[in-house]
C-alpha cells in the first residue's frame, strides 16, 4: 500500500514504510525504518522540507520573471505609443514647454546656442545616443570637461551649465529623466572685475574719432547711460524730438515694464534730427541693431577696435593685449594699414574699458555735477528694491536738466544752455492734434489741449 504526496511518495515493503522521490529527475528511493505509519509521515514531511522549499522558491523565481517581462512588455508598449522625448526635437519641446520661463528674445538667442553647441557635441562623442533621458550625469561632466578645454570664461562656463540644469529640469516630464544629469557639475568661481570709467579726455577722442553709424552709437550711450543692447535696438518709438525724452524700458528689466525716462542732450538731439523724418520708422539704428541681434559680439568687437584705434588699453595691465608703444609713450602703428600694433601677454583677457564704461561715465559725470543720487539710480533702471524704494520718479523736466548737465563731449568742451526749438516737429503735432480735435473743442476739453501744446514746447535752463 501507498500513500501519494505531491512531493515524495510513502510504500511498504512488508512492514516498513519507504520515501519515493525526484531530484532533478533521478529516482530514489529510501527506506524511513518505521512501521508506525504517522512516524512515517512525519519523516516524509522534514525530508521533503527542504526540496519543498526550494521548489517554492523555483516557482517563485519564475513568477517575478514572468511579471517582469510583462511590466518589460507594458513599459515596451506604452513607449512606443508616447515614445520619451527625442534629442533631436529636445530644443521645440523646450520653447513649447508652459514650465519654461518667460525669457527674452535675446536670452533664449543665447539659450539656443548653448544647446546647439551641447547637441554637437552630444553627436559627436556619443552618437548612438537618441533619446534625451540617456545623457547621465557622467555625460553631463564630461560635457563640463570639454567647456573647459575649450577655454571659455568662469562667467560663460557658469551660464552654459545653469542653462543646461534648467533644460533638463524643465523637460524632465516629457524626457521620463530620473534626476537631473547636470545639478552636481559645480559651477566656476568668477574672477569680476568692473569696468572703468572714461576720462573726459578719452571719451572726446573716442566720440571724435568716431564715424557712421558707430559715432551715433557711442554718443548716444555717453549721452544716455544706456547699456549696448538698449542703444543699438532703440527704437523712434522710445525717441520724442519734440519733448526732448528718450523714454524706454531695458531690455534687463523688460519683465518688469518699468521704463528709464532720459532727457536727449544737445548734441544727441541734434545728430537725431539730421535724420530725415521719413526715415524715424522701426530701429533709430537698424544695422546696429540687425548685428547686435545676430551676435552681440559683432558691436562688443567694433567698439574694442575702436577704442583701441584710440591709443586707450582695453584690458586691465598684465592680460589679454596690450599696445605697442615708442619710447614717448605713442602707439605703434602699422605703416601700411595704419591699425595700431598690440602685442600678447599671453594671459587671459580681462576687459577693462568697452562700451558699458560709456555707462560708469555717465554716472560719474552726474555724480560730480551733483545731479542727487535718486535721479541717477532712476535714470539708469537699478531694479534693486533696497536701492530704489526711496528714489523720487524722474519727470520729463528732471530728464532734461539732468541731460544738460553733462559737457557737451566736443574739443571745447562747452554744453549749450538750452535744447533749441525745433518747430517742425512742434508743427507737425499741433497739426495732428488739431485733426483730431475738429469739431469738438468744447470749454470743458480746452483745458486738456491746453496742457498737451504746452507739453509739445521744449523746455530749458
Amino acid at each position: 500500500m501507498s500513500k501519494k504526496r505531491r512531493t515524495g511518495n510513502l510504500f511498504q515493503r512488508g512492514k516498513v514504510w519507504w520515501l519515493k522521490y525526484q531530484i532533478d529527475g533521478r529516482l530514489i528511493r529510501q527506506s524511513l525504518e518505521t512501521t508506525d505509519p504517522e512516524a512515517a509521515e512525519l519523516k516524509r514531511k522534514k525530508i521533503m522540507r527542504p526540496l519543498m522549499a526550494a521548489d517554492r522558491n523555483d516557482a517563485l523565481v519564475m513568477v517575478q520573471a514572468k511579471l517582469a517581462n510583462a511590466q518589460t512588455e507594458v513599459t515596451a508598449a506604452r513607449e512606443e505609443a508616447n515614445p520619451p522625448l527625442r534629442i533631436e526635437v529636445a530644443w521645440d519641446a523646450y520653447m513649447a514647454a508652459p514650465e519654461r520661463p518667460d525669457s527674452g528674445e535675446l536670452t533664449l538667442k543665447q539659450y539656443c546656442g548653448h544647446w546647439g553647441r551641447f547637441a554637437k557635441w552630444l553627436a559627436r562623442a556619443h552618437s548612438p545616443m537618441v533619446y534625451l533621458r540617456d545623457v547621465t550625469a557622467t555625460v553631463a561632466g564630461e560635457y563640463a570637461i570639454d567647456l573647459s578645454s575649450a577655454g571659455l570664461s568662469p562667467n560663460r562656463f557658469n551660464k552654459h551649465i545653469s542653462f543646461l540644469g534648467l533644460f533638463f529640469r524643465v523637460l524632465a516630464d516629457s524626457a521620463r529623466t530620473i534626476g537631473n544629469p547636470f545639478s552636481k557639475v559645480q559651477r566656476k568661481k568668477l574672477r569680476t572685475h568692473s569696468r572703468r570709467e572714461f576720462t573726459i579726455e578719452e571719451l572726446t577722442t573716442i566720440l571724435t574719432r568716431a564715424t557712421g553709424d558707430l559715432s551715433l552709437l557711442l554718443l548716444m550711450g555717453a549721452s544716455t547711460g544706456l547699456r549696448l543692447g538698449d542703444c543699438a535696438t532703440l527704437t523712434w518709438g522710445d525717441v520724442d524730438l519734440a519733448r526732448g525724452i528718450i523714454r524706454r524700458i531695458p531690455n534687463k528689466t523688460k519683465r518688469r515694464g518699468k521704463p528709464v525716462l532720459l532727457g536727449i542732450v544737445p548734441a544727441l538731439h541734434k545728430r537725431l534730427t539730421a535724420i530725415p523724418s521719413k526715415a524715424r520708422t522701426g530701429y533709430v539704428l537698424p544695422r546696429m541693431a540687425e548685428k547686435y541681434q545676430r551676435d552681440a559680439s559683432l558691436l562688443t568687437n567694433a567698439v574694442k577696435a575702436h577704442v583701441l584705434d584710440c591709443g586707450i588699453e582695453v584690458h586691465v595691465p598684465g592680460t589679454g593685449e596690450r599696445i605697442k608703444r615708442k619710447p614717448d609713450g605713442t602707439p605703434e602703428r602699422d605703416e601700411k594699414s595704419g591699425k595700431i600694433l598690440v602685442t600678447d601677454t599671453g594671459k587671459p583677457a580681462v576687459v577693462d574699458v568697452g562700451f558699458h564704461s560709456l555707462r560708469h561715465t555717465w554716472v560719474s559725470l552726474h555724480a560730480a555735477r551733483g545731479t542727487p543720487q535718486s535721479v541717477i539710480q532712476d535714470s539708469v533702471g537699478h531694479a534693486n528694491p533696497a536701492m530704489t524704494a526711496h528714489y523720487t520718479h524722474v519727470s520729463e523736466a528732471t530728464a532734461r536738466d539732468v541731460a544738460l548737465t553733462l559737457p557737451a563731449f566736443t574739443a571745447n568742451g562747452k554744453p549749450p544752455t538750452a535744447l533749441p526749438a525745433h518747430q517742425d516737429d512742434i508743427r507737425a503735432q499741433i497739426k495732428a492734434l488739431a485733426d483730431k480735435m475738429n469739431g469738438k473743442m468744447t470749454a470743458k476739453t480746452w483745458n486738456a489741449v491746453r496742457d498737451e501744446l504746452l507739453a509739445m514746447v521744449p523746455t530749458g535752463k
